[in-house]
């Protein structure tokens, strides 16, 4: 059996792969991936003060709308009455989030756009914690994480 090519076929098949090799981009001069809209991290809560403590807390963290929420949920400790994140390096609070244990708004808005993508960038740096009149430096806490 013998295969002829076709000369016009040939050259027809070799611009539409071509074309189709110019449509298809490679990882060198490929756009950065965009950054999801909503991104997520956590944290298991065990005890900074309170000796039985424990508890976890979910939080949503939107840099456009400089937005950041926080589901937290705790067993064996009285009545929290403030929560923030905070730098690890100095104990400094960066984001109250109180409202998401006292009852109030789970959300803190305004928070700088700048301020969110540290966070997100390095979520081990930063850690939350739960406070309450018995324990005011804190109740439980822990490290943020993905």
């Amino acid at each position: 059996m013998t295969f002829r090519t076709h000369p016009v076929l040939a050259v027809t098949c070799g611009l539409a792969l071509a074309a189709a090799g110019g449509l298809v981009s490679s990882p060198t001069d490929a756009s950065p991936a965009p950054r999801k809209a909503v991104q997520r991290l956590e944290t298991t809560l065990r005890p900074s003060g309170d000796p039985d403590g424990s508890g976890e807390a979910h939080f949503t963290f939107n840099q456009a709308r400089r937005k950041v929420c926080a589901t937290v949920s705790w067993q064996h400790i009285q009545r929290p009455d403030a929560a923030h994140i905070h730098r690890a390096s100095d104990g400094g609070i960066v984001i109250d989030l109180a409202g998401s244990v006292t009852g109030g708004s789970r959300c803190a808005t305004g928070v700088s756009k700048k301020k969110i993508g540290k966070i997100l960038a390095h979520p081990g740096r930063y850690y939350f914690n739960v406070h309450n009149p018995t324990y005011p430096a804190g109740a439980i806490q822990g490290t943020l994480h993905r």
